[in-house]
């Protein structure tokens, strides 16, 4: 039997790598963007080296959709936090838009990213349908348990309101994706209105 061989090179894999590398990916994408950021400096934040990203998420690309994921169902989670003391609907449905298209817009736009971004491979298309169906799910709940608490009722089941929601959120995620032009204020209350349309029941 011949020697032992034992690696001169220490490892940096910890229990919690993979997590601090989303973390870290999540906060320098979201200030600069996909295309300005490098696999190094991600890895190097958290004391890893950068084939551990290629390791744990097979690259880029892969960190960045992960990211995006973790960072848009944190967004919503706050979003519907910040709605629990709204006195009406058109209070709770003004609440979360201006969060999500104002202080979290960073974390809508790259989610819309990383949809696009599902397109190029199975796995990446899986983790985005998986952080959409999330999405609804917690949506859908959320509004179940505000009209229980409120009394406001809606001519639509729950989860047709949280998938029109979301569809018009990212709708204009993408436009600016694709135009590169701020969110707008109209376009922002064009969404508030469509919704309160649909939550309002009609007169009798």
């Amino acid at each position: 039997m011949g020697p032992k061989i034992v690696s001169l090179t220490p490892s940096r894999e910890t229990p919690g790598t993979r997590s601090q590398l989303i973390e870290s990916g999540l906060t320098l994408f979201s200030q600069r963007g996909f295309d300005h950021v490098t696999v190094s400096e991600i890895a190097l934040s958290v004391n890893a080296y950068p084939n551990q990203i290629t390791h744990h998420f097979g690259g880029k690309e892969g960190l960045f959709v992960e990211a995006a994921c973790r960072g848009v169902l944190r967004a919503a989670k706050k979003a519907e936090q910040r709605t629990r003391r709204s006195e009406t609907p058109e209070d709770h449905t003004r609440a979360l838009v201006s969060y999500l298209l104002g202080p979290a817009d960073r974390f809508v736009m790259m989610f819309a990213e990383a949809m696009l971004m599902g397109r190029r491979s199975e796995r990446l298309q899986t983790l985005v349908h998986q952080t959409l169906d999330l999405l609804h799910e917690a949506g859908e709940a959320a509004m179940v348990d505000t009209f229980m608490r409120t009394g406001w009722t809606a001519h639509t089941s729950p989860d047709a309101i949280t998938r029109g929601f979301w569809a018009a959120i990212f709708g204009l995620a993408v436009q600016k994706a694709a135009t590169g032009m701020a969110f707008e204020y109209a376009n922002a209350e064009a969404v508030v209105l469509m919704m309160l349309k649909i939550n309002t029941p009609d007169p009798d």
